[in-house]
């Protein structure tokens, strides 16, 4: 959030740490001591939460190795931008704009402004990436899949290009003090504007369009279909409905990240345009509001994949199960051989039911299509099968 004062051609500027004009400080409202305790216990909570929920994702992922998906090791990196929003931002801006003062140095400036950026970006493309694999997955299932190795290499490049977005918050973020005060902030770089609305673009705008129509092409291909026979519909069934579950799972926390940096990109697109609602006095209750919600969207995704997928939930269950109240099944994960052996079982009874029905065509049709094609066929889906259950289920 970057304030320009009413003389656009000083270099003046407050930006996301510190969004109001130092010499009109005494006109905000003055929060009473009951409602800033009550703001730092819940920033506190978002940070703890944030930190200790996305570590046990990651432990779920990364400590079990049939957990270790493409899916799972994208949700990892999303974890991991979730951490570290969670541990360099949360509680530094809260200071900053509750007490209008910068205390912990340049250094601590540049990297909670860079952090901030980068963290942000490596969600939103992450979430970009997921949604990509699950649409090569259930649009062309036949398709190779990515290797574990392809996956991590896709993570390192969102994080070096998420850096590189970020970087001029690196070398433009310092420390301007006056008399009673210091604040953090970006008025040595005359784009701080531009960057502003490209980043609404880019870690916003863009991604969520791209995001929209990715999951509004799965939903149609998923609902809109039709299973043929009776046969094939229970192994259809038991596929569409693992898939369908994980199109709903990723399109809510698409949603959530939607709706909790919704408030702040709308607080810094009024400001950008009308600045003198920085001169609002309650403005910096309204800006820690939105600010509090979008810093939300650090801690909501565990509870997110505890809530719609079983095998988190277990895994959760498996993480605290030192506590009374939990109870879990040690054999949680037991279960996903056998259901990929009778995936390929209902495959290959689909293919015996379909030769059965070949058979029932001309003898000269069944000879022109006959076994060589079904048996290809048949070693296609069941590598498919495979694939889906190898990749797609987490």
């Amino acid at each position: 959030m970057t304030y320009v004062p009413d003389n656009e051609t000083t270099d003046i500027s407050v930006t996301l740490t510190s969004p109001f004009p130092r010499e009109q400080a005494d006109w905000y409202f003055k929060e009473p001591p009951w409602l800033q305790v009550l703001m730092i216990v819940t920033y506190a909570t978002v940070s703890i939460l944030g930190v200790g929920g996305n570590a046990v994702v990651c432990y779920i992922v990364l400590g079990h190795a049939r957990m270790r998906t493409v899916t799972n090791y994208f949700i990892v990196n999303l974890a991991l931008a979730d951490i570290l929003m969670a541990v360099m931002c949360v509680n530094l801006t809260l200071y900053a704009t509750l007490y209008m003062r910068w205390p912990f140095g340049v250094v601590m400036c540049k990297i909670t402004y860079f952090v901030q950026s980068l963290s942000v970006s490596v969600s939103i493309f992450t979430l970009i990436a997921i949604s990509l694999d699950r649409y090569v997955a259930i649009m062309y299932p036949l398709r190779p899949r990515m290797t574990a190795k392809q996956t991590i290499l896709i993570a390192i490049c969102i994080w070096i290009f998420a850096g590189a977005y970020a970087m001029p918050m690196l070398i433009y973020a310092h420390v301007a003090s006056d008399e009673s005060a210091s604040f953090c902030t970006d008025s040595d770089w005359r784009f701080t504007k531009h960057y502003s609305w490209v980043g609404l673009i880019l870690q916003y705008i863009l991604p969520l369009s791209v995001l929209a129509i990715v999951y509004i092409r799965l939903a149609r291909k998923i609902w809109g279909r039709r299973t043929p026979g009776e046969v094939q519909a229970n192994r259809d069934k038991k596929l569409s409905e693992s898939k369908t579950k994980l199109v709903k799972m990723f399109a809510t926390v698409v949603l959530i990240f939607a709706l909790c940096y919704l408030p702040i990109h709308t607080l810094n697109l009024i400001q950008d345009i009308h600045y003198s609602i920085l001169y609002f006095p309650y403005i910096k209750l309204i800006y820690l509001a939105g600010h509090l919600i979008s810093m939300s969207n650090c801690f909501v995704n565990p509870f997110i994949y505890c809530w719609m997928n079983r095998k988190f939930r277990n895994g959760f269950k498996a993480a605290f199960r030192c506590l009374p109240c939990v109870t879990y099944d040690p054999e949680w994960l037991a279960s996903k051989g056998q259901e990929r052996r009778g995936t390929s079982h209902t495959q290959l009874e689909s293919m015996s039911m379909s030769s059965r029905s070949d058979r029932k065509c001309p003898p000269d049709t069944y000879q022109r299509n006959g076994s060589t094609r079904n048996h290809r066929r048949l070693s296609d889906l069941i590598a498919a099968a495979e694939r889906s259950q190898n990749h797609s289920n987490i």
